[in-house]
């Protein structure tokens, strides 16, 4: 079936209903007949259907604090994390989405508000009526979560009883089909208030009497209240690719309007009407629906009527059509009913199979259906072979409005399949969430399921990548593997030990390594060119550049034997390091890393300096090729890395024409000369148990044979064009931040050449800038390995990575892991993992298990246990400093002050909720919003009989500044002016009491 032009895809759809949380469980459950219904419970009551986390909430996911959620309607808690859920399954990121986000949502009457909150004082006295009015009022539903997930289309919440949910997917299709928005969410949520308490049966209502729903049947005398919701996410269908679940056709509306006996009597003639007018929308006929998901409340009248009002609009037909009830399973989830009916008949298109009716101990017989095409299906039954999968879906609202929506199978997509996201062997694995702890919950659950699944691992990592919000905590692996299975064992096997402990930042601080001279080479970049067509088609670039200035030809270098004796040539291999090195830092402006910070080593500071623009790319080239030539027309010389510090060094060389060449750790200093100067060195470390490994060079850079190379050299950059760095370029000579005369002045260049290498002084002030990520743009490992040893045991290590690495493992691997790497610091990386054929219905994110209530709890029991499990009690903070400029207080002083700030802080606690408040804490980072503020100041005012001013909380944000700041206005208090008041106020309510 292909979708005509005003179809839309569901692309997306998640719910909680009794018995199940997730459409995998639920359609389970439908497929068997399961009843999720309790029944009759032991006191003797009917058993309500209930659902999970009504009063359980990730208030740090969506940016709340404790008191916030514990103020909020479960119902808007459950449907926050309901859409959240959809738009996993939907494999939709909407920060990057680029598509405006409409909201239409609806919800019960919970009277929790009522019943709970303003039952608790310390609550109310915490946020204010304001605060408690968003997160109960009804008007505030749709646009909550609109700011909660940062939505910008429509968000309207929509109330229309019983049919809620179904007409707000009816008004998401006008919104989408209009353009208002390019994605939408819809859905409701009912939450039955107390959870877990029963009902009582009375004469004549509509509720069942045994707790039991029976559509249909003879007998059948009322239906069950529910706790339940559902969302489904919507794109036009055209927009949708391969991950449509199911396609809507046509909607429609109505209203009963005056033709029944009462406001809340269903009218047979409205119904039938708004059949007949979705079906005219979809451009369908009767005889092609299969399936109708019915309103079925298992009521006698309502019954009667939906089967009068389906036979008029459906029951000429002679195609079978079967009728479905899914609150014969799960009860009346009332504004949820529509949506979870839809959800019920998108799975079975989606899957081909007449879901059944569950047949219930005490069933009647089936009631006469209206028509002889109507049939009650009492087991699970394949879709009829050869029919097109068409259903309908329809939600009733007491009062009266009617919806009614015609839905089809998946439309055929155009074009053969897309190949999988990425080779089986090769592919970055991402994860990030709110908390560490978050992490590593939603990767067990992840782990268990790739172990367990089916899915191509490329639709996984890329679902993964693009179908899933980027939160603080990140996680990221290659994944490396010969074949698929490998795959998915390497997946499991990394995501069974996902762990995260850094936040990433929204702009980190990159700084770059460019090794110099020294480092093996052979082999250097063969298999990343061999995976990255860009980064092959960069090098081929820089590698022009190097030959259209007169340098070597390095074609084909990534194949030279180890042996071959161009790795000892001068002229070659620094020409060869500058390509390379140039090419890696093309690679990461490509991949969105861009770096604030660059240290080279020896020839490496060429290319950070041409990197920032102190030379232009070809003249870049043209200095490393002259200095390479130069260079190696100097007099024969040999290096060796002594492992002592520089003073050791210099003791252990006293005597000897031989040179310090380079400092490149505190503990690794790099000696040259003449072959026999070395050799006596060597003699001398090993007699005084110094350790010492000769390099493989030719000559003895930085030492005084470079001294008629530093000087021809200067005259070659005399003839460039020269500009002050654009980025942070830390000088070999002096290892500080090259300045705009030093990178002008062509004599700089030369005493580089020359002088000693201050790497390790380089080091340590590329660590001053606190960088958050690290990167080692070039063969080998060597210094991403020394400024590992140096900030290990760091409160806040930055991440440390190798863009190529030592030949080890795999270069395109760890190249990879180095970019993962970095986004995991907050780094906008792109194009990292390509997207998913499909996206891939794998576990979302496990959220927090944090219960959130006042201080009765939903059983009744006084545990307003807002914090984690094992948060301590809240208790005094931090102890404020003595306020500058002040004389310390005295004992009654410190006695009344300490009272002061404990009061101050139960305030805070109050507000906020969670962990203890300490003196760091500031009121905006904590999520203190104009409202929260506002409240505050009353209560501390009223408390305290103070005048504090919002600007002083604005000025003062951190705990510890409000409570000094809070302090000094009781300090400058007139209490005697005050307590004059006050007798003055009492006295006035003694002459009233008396009058």
């Amino acid at each position: 079936m292909h979708a005509p032009d005003n179809a839309v895809a569901v692309i997306g759809m998640a719910l909680r209903v009794p018995g199940a949380a997730d459409p995998d469980t639920f359609w389970a459950d439908v497929v068997r007949g399961h009843v999720a219904l309790p029944g009759v419970l032991a006191d003797g009551t009917l058993g309500v259907g209930g659902i999970d986390r009504v009063d359980r909430f990730d208030a740090e996911l969506f940016g709340m604090s404790p008191t916030q959620a514990a103020v909020t309607d479960p119902q808007q808690r459950v449907v926050t994390e309901v859409a959240w859920q959809a738009l996993e399954d939907a494999g939709v990121d909407t920060e990057r989405d680029p598509g405006r986000v409409g909201v239409f949502l609806g919800c019960g009457d919970s009277g929790y508000r009522h019943r709970y909150v303003d039952a608790d004082p310390t609550l109310v006295r915490a946020t204010g009526r304001q605060q408690i009015s968003l997160g109960n009022d009804k008007d505030y539903l749709a646009t909550s979560l609109a700011f909660r997930l940062g939505l910008t289309g429509p968000a309207l919440t929509v109330q229309t009883a019983c049919s809620t949910s179904l007409v707000a997917v009816h008004v998401a299709l006008r919104s989408l089909l209009t353009y208002e928005c390019d994605l939408a969410i819809a859905g409701g949520v009912t939450v039955q208030l107390p959870p877990g308490a029963g009902y009582t049966y009375q004469e004549g209502d509509v509720l069942s009497p045994d707790g039991r729903c029976r559509p249909f049947t003879r007998g059948s005398r009322g239906t069950v209240p529910a706790s339940g919701a559902g969302v489904v996410v919507l794109r036009r269908a055209e927009e949708a690719g391969r991950g449509a679940r199911a396609v809507l056709l046509g909607s429609a509306v109505n209203n009963d309007g005056a033709d029944r006996m009462s406001l809340v009597a269903p009218s047979p003639r409205g119904q039938a009407a708004v059949l007949e007018e979705a079906l005219a929308v979809a451009g369908r006929k009767p005889a092609d629906i299969g399936f109708i998901e019915t309103h079925g409340t298992a009521t006698e009248l309502g019954d009667q009527v939906e089967l009068a009002a389906l036979a008029q609009a459906y029951g000429d037909a002679a195609e079978p059509c079967a009728l479905g009830a899914v609150k014969a399973g799960i009860g009346h989830t009332d504004t949820a009913a529509g949506v979870v009916g839809l959800i019920k008949a998108v799975l079975a298109v989606q899957h081909g199979v007449i879901p059944p009716v569950p047949a219930q101990p005490g069933d009647g017989p089936d009631a006469p259906l209206g028509a002889d095409r109507f049939h009650l299906p009492r087991e699970a039954m394949p879709w009829p072979a050869g029919r097109t999968r068409y259903a309908a879906v329809s939600s009733f609202g007491l009062g009266g409005t009617n919806a009614h929506v015609i839905l089809a199978e998946p439309a055929v997509a155009a074009g053969p399949p897309k190949p999988p996201a990425s080779p089986p062997g090769r592919g970055l694995a991402v994860l990030s969430a709110a908390s560490p702890q978050a992490l590593e919950r939603t990767a067990a659950g992840l782990a268990a399921a790739v172990r367990g699944g089916t899915r191509p691992v490329g639709d996984v990592l890329g679902t993964l990548w693009h179908g899933r919000r980027r939160l603080p905590y990140r996680w990221a692996c290659p994944v490396e593997a010969a074949d698929e299975a490998s795959a998915r064992a390497a997946l499991a096997d990394a995501l069974e030990s996902a762990s995260s402990r850094t936040k990433a930042v929204p702009e980190p601080t990159v700084a770059v390594l460019l090794p110099g001279q020294g480092v093996a080479l052979a082999g250097t970049g063969r298999g990343l060119l061999a995976a990255d067509a860009d980064f092959a088609r960069e090098w081929a670039g820089t590698r022009a550049l190097v030959r259209a200035c007169g340098g070597p030809d390095l074609e084909g270098c990534w194949t030279w034997p180890d042996d071959d004796p161009r790795w000892l040539r001068t002229d070659v291999v620094q020409p060869l390091l500058f390509s390379v090195e140039l090419a890696l830092l093309h690679g990461l402006r490509r991949h969105g890393v861009t770096p604030s910070v660059l240290l080279g080593h020896s020839v490496g500071e060429l290319v950070a300096a041409t990197w920032a623009g102190v030379f232009s790319e070809a003249d870049g080239a043209r200095a490393v090729v002259e200095r390479g030539r130069l260079m190696s027309r100097a007099p024969a010389g040999v290096m060796a890395a002594v492992l002592t510090g520089e003073n050791t060094a210099r003791e252990l060389a006293a005597g000897l024409p031989v040179d310090v060449c380079a400092v490149n750790a505190p503990d690794t200093v790099v000696l040259g000369g003449a072959a026999e100067h070395l050799a006596e060195v060597e003699r001398r470390c090993a007699a005084a148990g110094v350790r010492v490994r000769r390099l493989a060079t030719a000559h003895a850079f930085h030492s005084r044979f470079m001294a008629e190379a530093a000087e021809a050299f200067t005259d070659v950059v005399g003839t460039l064009a020269l500009h002050a760095p654009r980025e942070v370029v830390l000088s070999n000579v002096t290892g500080a931040p090259l300045d705009a005369a030093q990178a002008t002045d062509p004599a700089y260049w030369g005493r580089q050449l020359r002088a000693t290498v201050r790497f390790a002084e380089g080091v340590e002030v590329l660590l001053d800038t606190a960088p958050h990520v690290v990167l080692e743009a070039g063969p080998g490992r060597t210094f991403a390995s020394q400024l590992r040893r140096a900030t290990r045991g760091a409160e806040h290590p930055p991440v440390i990575a190798e863009l190529l690495g030592d030949g080890r493992r795999d270069e395109a691997t760890v190249h990879l892991a180095a970019l993962g790497a970095a986004w995991t610091a907050g780094c906008a990386t792109d194009d990292l993992v390509a997207p998913p054929a499909a996206p891939a219905r794998v576990p979302g994110y496990a959220f927090a298990d944090t219960r959130h209530w006042p201080a009765a709890g939903p059983d009744g029991t006084p545990a307003r246990d807002a914090a984690a499990p094992g948060t301590p009690a809240p208790d005094v903070p931090e102890a404020v400093a003595a306020r500058s400029g002040q004389d310390e207080p005295d004992a009654g002083d410190a006695s009344e002050g300490a009272q002061t700030r404990s009061l101050l802080a139960d305030l805070w606690q109050e507000s906020f909720g969670g962990p203890a408040i300490r003196a760091r804490d500031n009121f905006f980072e904590l999520g203190g919003t104009s409202l929260q503020a506002a409240q505050l100041i009353s209560v501390v005012n009223d408390q305290l009989l103070v005048e504090v001013r919002l600007q002083d909380l604005y000025e003062h944000s951190t705990f510890g500044d409000f409570a000094a700041r809070v302090e000094e206005l009781l300090d400058e208090r007139d209490d005697a002016e005050l307590l004059e008041l006050l007798a003055e106020i009492e006295g006035q309510g003694e002459g009233e009491g008396q009058a």
